[in-house]
């Protein structure tokens, strides 16, 4: 389904579209540091839907499909819906040549980016008071896969937001929290894997030791006993933050 020039006007002025470029040109530089990662978001995704039998998969933050075991998943299952807010045309052409695979844009906030749009252009007094609302589906999506998108729901928002008005670290925290708090929401009534990064360590690229840790998951996350983590060296270049190698903790929840 075609974007409205105004809908892509929004993800455009939001930075939606620029993070999406961002994403796939410092994957370009970065390759090697991602590739563990990657594989690893790729191979918990088939263990599971290999052992559980799962006929169809809905993948939420495809995006450029790094991170997804396509090829696989179509073998393996009846239907492959792909959601992302916006799918980049080489996605759109690779995904072609899978007759279950579908593709599907948007807002997995729940309608959240445009209001938050709307609400810029007028006065916020409080962020407290804007309500949050849940993704519904209007079919059944099967096996749920939230995939590396979790933190990605508060960011861009924040982000937009603080350079627009004044807000304390602890409104902000109380409002990324709420919009994550959402997204476990739209997972909890299906069967679901959730792959997130939860933690982002600054380092020092002369000594090697971390400067500043920074928390990135602001709810309380569902306990699991399945449950696995890694490291992701997101940026070895010292161009995220100057001077600095960046590294995410990642884990991965099998809630099915």
């Amino acid at each position: 389904m075609m974007k409205s020039v105004s809908t892509r006007r929004i993800l455009k002025r939001m930075a939606y579209l620029a993070d999406q470029e961002g994403i796939i040109r410092r994957y370009l530089r970065e390759h090697g540091g991602w590739d563990e990662h990657l594989l690893k978001c790729r191979e918990f995704i088939i263990d599971r839907v290999r052992m559980r039998s799962v006929t169809d998969v809905t993948i939420l933050g495809s995006g450029w499909l790094l991170d997804v075991p396509l090829e696989e998943l179509s073998e393996l299952c009846n239907s492959i819906t792909l959601i992302d807010i916006n799918h980049p045309r080489q996605i759109r052409r690779k995904v072609k040549q899978y007759r279950n695979v579908r593709l599907q844009e948007d807002d997995i906030t729940g309608g959240l980016i445009k209001h938050i749009w709307q609400l810029s252009r007028k006065k916020i007094d409080s962020l407290d008071s804007v309500v949050i609302p849940v993704y519904k589906f209007d079919y059944n999506p099967g096996l749920l896969i939230s995939l590396n998108i979790l933190t990605q729901t508060d960011t861009l928002i924040n982000d937009f937001l603080i350079n627009r008005m004044s807000i304390d670290i602890e409104e902000q925290r109380r409002f990324r929290r709420r919009i994550q708090e959402s997204h476990l929401a739209l997972l909890k009534p299906y069967p679901h894997l959730l792959i997130s990064d939860f933690e982002e360590d600054i380092i020092d690229i002369d000594s090697g030791l971390v400067v500043k840790t920074n928390p990135l998951i602001f709810c309380e996350m569902p306990e699991d006993n399945n449950k696995e983590e890694w490291l992701w060296v997101f940026d070895s270049s010292g161009e995220y933050y100057r001077r600095r190698r960046v590294s995410f903790k990642v884990m991965a929840i099998d809630n099915s």
